[in-house]
């Protein structure tokens, strides 16, 4: 009987403990220290969007965000810091100068856009190129007051978020075309278009990467329009992919053969949510477009995405969603025209 009461008591107590560890939290403000809202602006036209800080000097965000409005000139302000305390940037490209780098197989209104929707963005502004202010006293601040003041013990979740930007260098996971990949992380992606740090987490939402499709694709979680471009987080920080685009129903998706020519136009039944890869070619144009500025030191920290992270399936398109996405129904109904 004690041995029973013993058991018991064991039980009640784990049990708790177990409820506890089963609702830890798997992300946390700091996994999202790197990434910061940007402003593309051609002088006429702008796109607001986000990226992630890939190293101290290169930003990574999606090739639409920059595209069309940086094709000849343009102006692109990063919003560093948020909150009573703000420091901004502003980085400018041009033909003689340039600051902003898209994979050359991105083209803008092509079914490509999703599987090189990636560009890299050199931050290396001016002393005179950053802003600093405060907003209770409405004073434009000189970068000695602003460090003093941030370091304060009022701004200290922003004091991080300063440093961490500096020292940015997230492992990011690179994905072979070869397997179809079922996530088995969740994911989380940042939504900083407020003062702020905020996450939207897919938490047990499978997604899959196929390779006649090129990106991941899974059901939304609450991505939504001005989040495009950011970092797509897996637990520990690591970098899977880049936020691209959210399709609602009516909406199609391009389908690859082996060949890489589209073979079909898959129809959304509901709210889907792509995202790029940093697959072998991104990380390719990742690396080259880096090691061209020769900075000694500095290059990406690159890893191969494993079983941890992303195991091979045999899931198909026809699957996946309980048969919401019907390739071989698109491909027949082709057939019969």
């Amino acid at each position: 009987m004690k041995k029973r009461i013993c058991l018991l008591i064991v039980a009640a107590v784990c049990a708790p403990l177990l409820a506890l560890a089963q609702d830890a939290p798997r992300f946390f403000a700091e996994d999202f220290l790197n990434q910061t809202v940007i402003l593309s602006s051609d002088g006429s036209h702008a796109k607001q969007c986000q990226a992630v800080r890939i190293l101290p000097k290169w930003y990574l965000t999606a090739a639409h965000c920059v595209r069309p409005y940086c094709d000849k000139e343009c102006r692109i302000t990063f919003s560093l810091i948020q909150g009573n305390l703000q420091a901004s940037a502003d980085v400018y490209h041009s033909s003689s100068e340039a600051s902003v780098f898209v994979p050359r197989q991105y083209r803008p209104g092509t079914a490509e856009n999703i599987r090189y929707d990636i560009a890299l963005v050199r931050f290396d502004p001016r002393p005179e190129d950053y802003f600093f202010y405060e907003a209770s006293s409405k004073e434009v601040l000189d970068e000695k007051t602003f460090l003093k003041k941030l370091k304060g013990s009022a701004y200290r979740d922003q004091y991080e978020q300063w440093e961490a930007l500096k020292k940015a260098r997230p492992k990011l996971l690179v994905i072979s075309d070869t397997f179809d990949r079922l996530v088995q992380q969740p994911l989380a992606v940042p939504d900083l278009r407020q003062s702020g740090i905020f996450f939207k987490d897919s938490k047990d939402k499978p997604f899959y990467y196929f390779s006649k499709l090129r990106h991941y694709l899974g059901l939304n979680f609450g991505v939504e329009k001005g989040m495009s471009g950011s970092g797509v987080v897996l637990p520990g920080g690591h970098i899977i992919g880049v936020v691209s685009a959210s399709l609602t129903k009516g909406a199609v998706m391009p389908v690859y053969d082996d060949n890489d020519r589209q073979i079909a136009e898959v129809p959304y039944s509901a709210q889907y949510f792509l995202f790029t890869p940093i697959s072998r070619q991104n990380a390719s144009f990742i690396n080259a477009t880096v090691s061209s500025f020769h900075e000694a030191g500095r290059k990406p920290d690159f890893a191969t995405i494993d079983s941890r992270y992303a195991e091979k399936t045999d899931t198909t398109l026809e699957t996946a969603f309980g048969g919401a996405l019907t390739v071989r129904e698109v491909l027949n109904s082709k057939e019969k025209k």
